[in-house]
């Protein structure tokens, strides 16, 4: 990968972008909020990986990402900058790779990843994460149905 060298007027201008609490992701936590889940935000979800998911359901082992069209390489709406075109392609196509390599580690230990782009509904992208938690919600229920033995005081036994 190529080495990165940023004067103090860019880093401070760098600086200024937000790693959360952007609006697309506030937007996703007020519809999930509103239709009571609960999450943790921000969250370092793995040792394997450096990568914190924006949002996290721990128990239903759920990662969510809202991801940036341009930091993330849209391909709706991403555009290269025209100066250091090639320089910044491989940093935004880097960045998507990393982005896979990390969706692999968190699979492999039993995460389920949602990426959602920053220009989806916050609507749909809610329904698209309450389908994995609903799919979560599932297997627990029937684990619970199939391990709960039965009480002895609702067996009905005939007297001998």
């Amino acid at each position: 990968m190529q080495q990165w060298e940023a004067d103090d007027a860019r880093r401070k201008h760098m600086a200024r972008f937000r790693r959360r609490d952007t609006a697309p992701e506030l937007a996703l936590r007020r519809v999930l909020h509103a239709r009571g889940r609960r999450f943790f935000v921000d969250r370092l979800v793995s040792s394997r990986t450096r990568t914190r998911a924006d949002l996290v359901f721990s128990r239903a082992r759920v990662a969510v990402f809202v991801d940036g069209c341009f930091w993330h390489f849209c391909e709706e709406h991403a555009h290269l900058p025209k100066a250091n075109a090639e320089l910044w392609r491989t940093k935004l196509l880097a960045n998507r790779q990393r982005d896979a390599r990390h969706d692999e580690v968190l699979r492999a230990e039993g995460w389920k990843v949602v990426r959602v782009w920053e220009h989806e509904d916050p609507v749909q992208a809610a329904d698209r994460v309450e389908r994995e938690l609903a799919l979560w919600a599932h297997i627990v229920d029937g684990r619970r149905a199939s391990s709960t033995p039965t009480s002895p005081l609702n067996r009905t036994t005939t007297p001998a």
